[in-house]
């Protein structure tokens, strides 16, 4: 079954279909509401508070004017910010880190810490900088992806992009390990 006819019979209310359409989406939904939110119960609430509107309004779903995993993230990005506007949330982001035990312990824990350092400067930014930070390097959306998600144009995405990344830039080479990110040539350029 296609991606269209899914859709279609999500629309008319299968819920096998609604599942099938959503389940692609649901682990990096997980992600960026665990990232913004920095709460397991909170995403999980978050998450399933976006599938739950997602469920009520499938019907108003116009693909000519987004894609599924525009309009969803859109969704899920509005639940994210109303919760956090409500309470804020300071849970450590070790949580999210990769643990992989591939390599020398050495260079796992160096890793480990650029990984602390990063996330605790991006935890500083407001949270539209985090949120296009996230959508974009760590959720790889294009511009235009998170342009349509959030609604506004991509001139502004570039433009929070650019401030984001200047603004970790400083944190980053003023932290306790600015130094080791200066000698290794830093990048926020998308690979």
């Amino acid at each position: 079954m296609t991606k269209h006819e899914e859709l279609i019979k999500a629309q008319s209310g299968e819920h096998h279909a609604f599942n099938s359409l959503l389940k692609p989406y649901i682990p990096s939904a997980y992600q960026v509401a665990f990232m913004l939110l920095r709460d397991r119960a909170a995403a999980d609430d978050a998450v399933q508070e976006a599938l739950i509107r997602t469920y009520k309004s499938i019907h108003r779903f116009n693909p000519e004017i987004a894609s599924f995993k525009t309009w969803f993230h859109q969704i899920l990005l509005h639940v994210i910010w109303k919760m956090a506007k409500r309470k804020r949330f300071f849970s450590p982001w070790k949580d999210i880190l990769d643990k992989s035990k591939d390599g020398q312990p050495e260079h796992i824990y160096l890793e480990e810490e650029n990984q602390k350092e990063l996330y605790q400067c991006i935890k500083k930014l407001s949270m539209k900088h985090q949120t296009v930070i996230i959508l974009y390097y760590m959720q790889d959306l294009s511009i235009s992806e998170i342009a349509s998600t959030l609604t506004v144009s991509e001139g502004t995405i570039k433009s929070r992009l650019h401030h984001a990344r200047g603004e970790l830039k400083k944190q980053l080479l003023s932290s306790s390990h600015g130094d080791m990110f200066h000698k290794e040539g830093w990048t926020w350029n998308k690979n």
